[in-house]
């Protein structure tokens, strides 16, 4: 089987050694072999090295991720309670910028000039203000 030096393994996967060797020292990959000094990776690390990507893309911290990882064995259906609070987390973000993105509209679509004058903007303060109370 061939051996990828750790060059080899970033140019395969589009991530930086220093990324590569963080994650090899936070344990999320695992110790690779050397030889002459120099780190050797089997094929399957740029597998890892992808789902790791993935993970991080839709959003799990490194530590979500070593926890899906450390409980495997021991409670195999924990990933997907950390999914399911996921997605939760990114329904409530949703929401959110879609609150933000509705005030903005409101704000844009005002003929003021200056913006603390605009009618939406003022409410917008109001709500603010009642919510801090």
């Amino acid at each position: 089987m061939a051996q990828w030096t750790i060059g080899q393994l970033a140019a395969a996967t589009g991530v930086p050694a220093s990324k590569i060797r963080y994650w090899e020292r936070k344990g999320l990959l695992p110790a690779p072999e050397r030889s002459g000094g120099q780190r050797r990776y089997a094929p399957q690390a740029a597998t890892r090295i992808a789902r790791l990507r993935l993970c991080q893309e839709v959003g799990f911290t490194l530590e979500e991720i070593a926890t899906m990882d450390e409980h495997r064995a021991s409670s195999p259906d924990l990933w997907r309670d950390l999914v399911r609070a996921k997605l939760a987390d990114i329904e409530r973000q949703r929401a959110e910028l879609d609150r933000r993105s509705a005030r903005l509209a409101g704000v844009l679509s005002c003929a003021h000039a200056d913006l603390p004058e605009c009618p939406h903007f003022q409410e917008h303060v109001r709500d603010y203000l009642a919510a801090r109370r």
